[in-house]
């Protein structure tokens, strides 16, 4: 069942030591201090942020909506709603190619809010799932293979509860959830009612972050990122395939689902981490999902039109807005490189001369960052050409965009391996008739 190639017992709990992966120096990190709150004026869904849902927007421009409000859902499961992270009034709705939501903007305005009764979920599955759905939190879990929103009548082999962040600049997850333990507790526990199987709390070493029993376990991984990854940890724990299937959920999502049960109240803001060359110190902010980028930052930097990333440095989102998944927003100055400083042989092979055909090197360098039990460059070489069946056999149905980040700033071709890897989910999912 388990992986153990490379884990350790300490206590009670297992505990992973990682030497593959790589410590980028971005400076020091965020303190513990009390987050700063801005004023924020605009907030957004994405529609980039779930892949293959099909958007059926409720509202439309103009109209008011209150915090927790429906105003989407999935066409082909409409019990899956998506919620507005703030009161407002829908002042933007955007499309992209084959009419696919862009992203549906809302001016913050007033603090109308829905209250649920969170009194039938605390011990019934049926009740706790049918309550995720009408808040809208249900929309937090996400499933591996593929990445997608669960299905509702599926039940995971385990949930990983991602409790450690191993990103650049990152908000320390201990510090947060110390200072709600009971809200975390109260999530976790809630989660054990989703499935029959364990519930896996993904922290650092350390005091452990929440009471175990039953079917609640704790977990340590240590080492350099993509240590903290919850593909990393799904991978060396419970690896899925096409038979089994597992869900991943973040600590601060759990917090707020600790929150929605205790006070039938969303907790729509989350605390995030905003550092990068940009910034004299980097700060932490407490904001709603899906604000505005620039107005999270406007007080914070003096650099003449900055370049605003939703995520780390290693992410290539390219949006004005907070992405539903990510804690951090970095700031560069317009002049800095949008990506870390590559190794200096990296930076000689720009000079060599340009190649339509942006060939992949067969580097020492991506094995000693992948800390997985899958050959790196013939993966992404089978992604770069779109061979899909063969991508499946090397292992691409453990991965997510974000396992593959560092690959993409290793490798020479400068090509984007987690865009590439979701067109090949998204292939083999048509395929399968997922």
């Amino acid at each position: 069942m388990f992986d153990q190639s490379k884990a350790a017992v300490q206590g009670n709990a297992l505990l992973f030591k990682f030497t593959k992966g790589l410590k980028l120096n971005a400076g020091a990190g965020p303190n513990g201090n009390i987050p700063n709150v801005p004023e924020i004026n605009h907030v957004a869904l994405l529609g980039s942020d779930y892949p293959s849902v099909k958007f059926e927007v409720k509202v439309t421009e103009g109209d008011e909506v209150k915090s927790g409000q429906i105003i989407c859902v999935d066409r082909d499961r409409p019990e899956i709603r998506f919620i507005a992270p703030a009161a407002g009034k829908i002042s933007r709705i955007s499309y992209g190619a084959r009419r696919r939501l862009g992203a549906l903007v809302i001016s913050v305005e007033g603090n109308g809010e829905l209250v649920f009764d969170p009194e039938p979920a605390s011990k019934d599955r049926l009740a706790l799932r049918n309550l995720l759905l009408e808040s809208g939190a249900w929309t937090s879990l996400r499933s591996r293979p593929f990445g997608h929103i669960p299905n509702l009548d599926s039940c995971p082999s385990a949930i990983f509860i991602t409790a450690t962040d191993s990103f650049p600049l990152a908000v320390n997850p201990s510090e947060i959830i110390t200072a709600q333990s009971e809200m975390f507790q109260r999530g976790a526990e809630a989660l054990t009612r989703l499935t029959d199987g364990p519930v896996f709390v993904c922290q650092v070493p350390g005091p452990p972050l929440i009471e175990t029993h039953g079917r609640l376990e704790i977990v340590s991984f240590s080492g350099p990122h993509p240590s903290g990854l919850p593909g990393t940890h799904i991978h060396h724990l419970m690896p899925v395939s096409h038979q089994r299937s597992v869900w991943q959920i973040g600590y601060q999502d759990v917090l707020a689902i600790g929150h929605l049960l205790k006070t039938g109240r969303i907790m729509t803001k989350r605390t995030l981490s905003i550092g990068g060359a940009g910034l004299a110190k980097p700060a932490l902010i407490s904001a709603p999902l899906g604000a505005k980028l620039a107005e999270l930052v406007r007080h914070l930097t003096s650099a003449n039109s900055p370049t605003l990333i939703s995520g780390s440095i290693l992410s290539r989102r390219d949006t004005a807005y907070l992405g539903r998944y990510d804690l951090q927003v970095t700031v560069l100055e317009r002049e800095s490189p949008v990506r870390p400083v590559r190794p200096f042989w990296h930076r000689l092979l720009d000079w060599l001369p340009y190649s339509q055909q942006k060939a992949i090197i067969p580097l020492e360098a991506f094995e000693r960052v992948f800390p997985f039990h899958i050959l790196p460059a013939p993966l992404m070489r089978s992604l770069a050409v779109g061979d899909v069946e063969t991508a499946m056999r090397l292992g691409c149905l453990e991965l997510l965009e974000e396992d593959l980040e560092l690959l993409s700033w290793l490798c020479p071709s400068n090509s984007d391996y987690g865009a590439l890897l979701r067109r090949a989910l998204e292939s083999l999912v048509e395929e399968s008739g997922i």
